[in-house]
């Protein structure tokens, strides 16, 4: 599996294109525009988008993806958010672009996409549907894509509508109590690891 990170311009999120073939692929929150031009930089097709949360901020390229043939995935949980004041389009000013979910995921669910097999861990708190996806590639090594709930040294936050500071440390602990070690890539910041922040994130320390 080959994961291709790619940054935003500006404000935004990190935005993840993950492939087993260099040619389909599965896009995990495309932020901005700008994505699909970068897909078309390393010959890749979006296949699939699996968002973590609906949030602006990780958004802002499903529309486009949407319409050269990808399907949308999100939580059951967080369905009901998207195109509503919770994705804090208004609050920051961000300019909408509509786009609709295909399809939605229940915790625990596992899907074969593109060549990788992708569970859906829901992780509710800093929205109530938000999920992180642990991905296995064709080889069986797992990564874990943590979008706002988890990051390096820190987590997501509370105080957006649907976010809960309790149901957030329940998520952080189900993750902490995870089996193994896993590379994690958040939606913001620094890559990871499941490890790395069991032993030195504050957040986690008392969970």
């Amino acid at each position: 599996m080959q994961i291709i990170k790619i940054y935003p311009r500006g404000f935004g999120s990190n935005c993840y294109a993950l492939t087993t073939d260099n040619q389909a692929a599965v896009v995990i929150d495309p932020s901005q525009p700008h994505v699909i031009d970068e897909l078309k930089k390393h010959g890749l097709t979006a296949k699939y988008v699996l968002l973590t949360h609906c949030h602006f901020d990780h958004v802002g390229g499903v529309a486009a993806l949407q319409t050269s043939g990808a399907r949308v995935l999100c939580s059951a949980a967080e369905k009901p958010l998207v195109g509503t004041r919770a994705d804090l389009f208004e609050l920051f000013g961000a300019p909408r672009t509509a786009y609709t979910i295909d399809e939605t995921l229940s915790d625990g669910e596992t899907r074969t996409l593109c060549g990788m097999n992708i569970t859906t861990l829901l992780t509710a708190g800093h929205t109530a549907g938000s999920v992180c996806y642990l991905v296995e590639d064709e080889c069986g090594a797992k990564h874990l894509f943590t979008g706002d709930t988890l990051f390096s040294d820190s987590i997501g936050r509370t105080d957006f509508p649907t976010g809960d500071y309790a149901t957030l440390a329940e998520s952080l602990r189900r993750l902490k109590n995870l089996k193994g070690d896993y590379p994690i890539h958040a939606g913001h910041n620094d890559d990871t690891t499941l490890e790395q922040e069991r032993k030195y994130n504050p957040f986690l320390a008392d969970l």
